[in-house]
């Protein structure tokens, strides 16, 4: 079973008809392939995608704990282990979506605050 998950995959990488950068005008050879090689290539690297990310959320958990709940601590773990790409595409073997193994997505800044208009006085 492993040689054939491992020929499988490497026939699909070699073959001409599957690249990164396709022409438009596909083949269904090529087509064939890539809906092949997508969900080979899942099995093989789902598992080892999900135990980085449920290490990755342990971790964020120990580390937020650790800094007396700060949650900036936990996140900075977080988000690149626990995002991405969790499986393997033919759109993502074709380029047409991007494979990120360690997104963390987009940050959220927070929302600043209205300007202060008018002179600031302190009062006790």
């Amino acid at each position: 079973m492993r040689r054939l998950v491992i020929g499988l995959s490497l026939l699909a990488f070699l073959s001409p008809g599957v690249s990164w950068a396709q022409q438009a005008g596909q083949s269904s050879g090529a087509e064939f392939a890539k809906g092949v090689a997508a969900p080979v290539l899942s099995v093989v690297y789902f598992p080892v995608k999900l135990a980085v990310g449920t290490a990755g959320a342990l971790l964020g958990g120990i580390s937020g704990w650790a800094t007396g709940g700060n949650e900036r601590a936990a996140e900075g773990i977080w988000r690149p282990l626990t995002g991405g790409s969790y499986f393997i595409t033919p759109e993502v073997l074709d380029g047409e979506k991007p494979f990120l193994p360690f997104d963390g997505g987009p940050t959220a800044q927070p929302a600043p605050g209205p300007a202060p208009s008018g002179p600031m006085s302190y009062q006790p």
